[in-house]
């Protein structure tokens, strides 16, 4: 079970009445800089308004002017310059700043960004190699390089220029580059320390177009570190915090085609964009990128001026997304299953575990679930040998440090406090296990590690308003260093829920209060996450959206409980399992039910459900019996109509003969979609869908995404309402095949859950 987090709301603080009257508007906007330690007027007008901030200089990084002397006189001698960077988004941008500000300069460059599948992170030997064969004079490397001393060495006997650009944490020495800037080798508290990769690139760029007598376009560039900071979670202090909120306005306006397209797929609308629509819609599809492919065209989408050069390459950025999200879903589930089938796992002080089959791409995300779950550091490990994966931490604990304890374990290592990556040979991984969890016992042992949501203040429904919203935006944007504020709403009830997302992963809710109140609320990445089975309070937070371009409310859930009443009402319900699983004559058994229980409701599913005249999820209602007649496709589908239906008894019979065959399923969807489009203006839904296919929602989603890929028809998603429309243009083969891979791998789980469901004890999934 996750770690239940403790709800904490905060006690007021004294405000002066002059630093309330010069921060005017909501009370609550002062309280939280004082809160924050932003207690003089000079401090908080500086935090709330980009203008009033005074950027530090870029020369305050340490070698920043010997590398600028470098690269000038590159620049001018017309030598080449290899950038080296990494395959996330950090990497993404950072690399881009420095390809597009170095070529602005007249500059012959090259860029690599490493293949993980291929490569991992970092300098690939073999991959060097190549490139001093091909030739280039100046190697610069962002957002990786500080530990790579022994390729260091290497480029620098070749002869090369080295400059290596980074924000990994030092180890003892810096590598024998030329230049080492690092705003880890700047004092803690210093304005600059917590600039991610592209961060450093940007001071760089800033550096040399001043250093050359050239303007720079500080907006343009700042919209890429926007981009990289939320994605690396960098700690807003100073000028982080500074590059993001510039950087946010000039997303708004950006001119860049790439990013453009990249709104379009989102549903985005670029005025009211911020931090969250960076975190939750832009990065994960560049990161997806990265993860399961090669991340070298996303710099290309980034700088390209070709409006179908870009809707290409996002067409398939679309593709490799839907393909990350349901590949990090089947692996977080295998990682649950280890945890929860080991006691000593589960109550380890880190979470460590390792399977050879995991794709190296997404164990990083998951680690990252896993570690706010349980809070408590993650580290997932893969491959066979050797053996390699990535950690994340929680406050307090420096995962880093914890790795680096066992560092004559490894081949490599690498990273911050809160994440890291490693590899090591497989034979040592249990020793390795044994160290690393010994080192974090001891760590926790001398700090306190909370689950611990802050709240702000207590809310009704009917308080929460676009006014008050714009009050709490102006303290945004929020991150690590300057949380977003929570809000308490009590007594909730929840009335409707659906999927919403381009792959349907997030959920939109729809609760009310005691007096009757409604509220929507979103949930990102929540679809696959249990609903309150009755009444419950909830923490949430607040910001202002944009729809068909009209402001509304945005309350995102973030964490319930159950309230009193309805921890009452769930310890009041009970129902009896009543198993006709193994009847030689189901049709005869259903018929002694009916006679016996005549309000009872025969949920059946399908267009084969042997005709049998039941009730789809969609039409059941709260009754005494429930008979369930068609297999269901998944747990979560049989969770939610239990829920729904609250039954006293439950038959279950599941004789359901529909196929979940890849072709005939494929071949069922083409047909309901043409007959929409055909008889219904092409108007449905993904719940009808799903329930005439006696299916779960994302395959139905996946599979017309595909036969949109085929070039048959195309598909827009609105909540969860789908309109049709007949096309007739040319696959795009690689689409194609991910969404193939995907929808098979959907069909296969949707066919185990059946078998196991005819042989479970049923007790077990109650």
């Amino acid at each position: 079970m996750a770690q239940e987090k403790n709800w904490t709301i905060l006690e007021p603080f004294p405000i002066p009445e002059d630093f309330q009257a010069a921060i005017r508007g909501h009370p609550l906007v002062a309280q939280t800089l004082i809160q924050r330690g932003y207690r003089t007027i000079e401090a908080a007008r500086a935090f709330l308004d980009l203008d009033a901030y005074q950027p530090t200089p870029p020369t305050e990084l340490p070698d920043m002017e010997t590398a600028c002397g470098l690269l000038v006189n590159a620049l001018e001698e017309g030598k080449r310059i290899l950038v080296w960077g990494d395959y996330d988004v950090d990497g993404q941008t950072a690399t881009t700043t420095l390809v597009e500000g170095l070529r602005e300069l007249g500059g012959s460059v090259n860029y690599h960004l490493p293949v993980r599948a291929e490569e991992s992170h970092g300098i690939t030997r073999g991959v060097l190699e190549t490139y001093l064969q091909h030739g280039f004079d100046l190697f610069l490397t962002c957002d990786t390089g500080i530990s790579e001393h022994e390729n260091v060495a290497l480029l620098r006997e070749a002869g090369k220029t080295v400059i290596v650009t980074d924000h990994h944490t030092l180890g003892k020495f810096l590598p024998p580059a030329d230049a080492v800037i690092n705003p880890q080798r700047l004092p803690e508290d210093h304005p600059l320390r917590t600039l991610p990769g592209v961060g450093v690139a940007y001071q760089l760029m800033d550096a040399l177009f001043n250093a050359m007598g050239h303007r720079f376009d500080s907006d343009r560039y700042s919209e890429l570190s926007a981009l990289g900071i939320v994605a690396d979670v960098a700690a807003l202090y100073g000028d982080t915090r500074y590059l993001l909120q510039k950087g946010l306005a000039s997303l708004r306006r950006t001119r860049r085609v790439g990013l453009q397209t990249i709104y379009d797929y989102a549903g985005l609308n670029p005025l009211h964009l911020n931090e969250e629509h960076i975190g939750f819609q832009i990065a994960p599809r560049l990161n997806a990128v990265g993860r399961i492919g090669d991340a070298n065209p996303i710099v290309e989408l980034l700088t390209t001026t070709d409006a179908g050069r870009a809707r290409v390459l996002s067409t398939q950025i679309e593709a490799m997304n839907m393909k990350r999200r349901f590949v990090t879903r089947q692996v977080e589930k295998a990682a649950e299953s280890m945890l929860q089938s080991s006691p000593e796992d589960r109550h380890a002080p880190a979470i460590v575990l390792y399977h050879p089959g995991w794709p190296g791409g997404v164990v990083g995300v998951v680690a990252g679930h896993l570690a706010e779950r349980y809070n408590k550091p993650a580290i997932l490990l893969t491959g066979e040998d050797r053996i390699h994966g990535s950690a994340r931490s929680v406050q307090g604990i420096n995962i880093t440090d914890a790795i680096a304890s066992q560092a004559d374990l490894l081949n490599s290592f690498g990273g911050h406090p809160m994440a890291a990556g490693m590899s090591m040979p497989a034979s040592v991984f249990p020793t390795f296990k044994r160290g690393l969890l010994s080192d974090v016992e001891e760590k926790s042992r001398q700090v306190e590690i909370k689950s611990e949501l802050e709240i702000s203040a207590v809310l009704a429904v009917d308080e929460i308003n676009l006014d008050f919203i714009d009050q709490i935006q102006r303290l945004a944007p929020f991150g690590p260093g300057n949380p977003p504020l929570n809000f308490m709403i009590k007594d909730l009830t929840l009335i409707s829920s659906s999927s919403v997302g381009k792959q349907g992963e997030h959920r939109q809710v729809l609760a009310a209060d005691e007096f009757e109140n409604q509220q929507r609320l979103i949930w990102w990445n929540g679809s696959d996450e249990p609903l309150p089975e009755a009444q419950f309070d909830l923490v949430c937070r607040l910001s202002k959206s944009d729809y068909k371009g009209d402001p509304q409310v945005n309350v995102e859930w973030k964490d319930f409980r159950l309230s009193e009443k309805g921890i009452k009402t769930v310890e009041s319900r009970h129902f009896q399992w009543i198993d006709h699983r193994n009847a030689v004559s189901p049709a005869s058994i259903l018929n002694r039910i009916l006679k016996t229980h005549p309000d009872a409701q025969v949920w059946a599913e399908g267009q084969d459900s042997d005709g049998i005249q039941g009730l789809s999820r969609l039409e059941l209602s709260a009754c005494e019996t429930l008979v369930i007649w068609t297999a269901p496709p998944s747990l979560s589908v049989l969770n939610d109509v239990i829920q729904h239906v609250s039954p006293r008894q439950v038959f279950v019979v599941g004789q359901s003969r529909l196929s979940d065959s890849y072709g005939e399923f494929l071949t069922r969807v083409a047909g309901m979609a043409k007959y929409a489009i055909r008889h219904k203006n092409g108007q449905a839904t993904l719940d009808a869908l799903a329930c005439a296919c006696a299916t779960e929602q994302d395959a139905v989603r996946v599979c017309l995404q595909l036969w949109e890929a085929k070039g048959e028809f195309s598909v827009e998603f609105n909540v969860g309402e789908i309109h049709l429309t007949k096309i007739n243009r040319a696959p795009d083969l690689k689409v194609v095949e991910i969404l193939e891979e995907i929808l098979r791998s959907m069909l296969a789980e949707i066919q185990a859950f059946r078998r196991c469901f005819k042989v479970v004890d049923l007790d077990t999934l109650s």
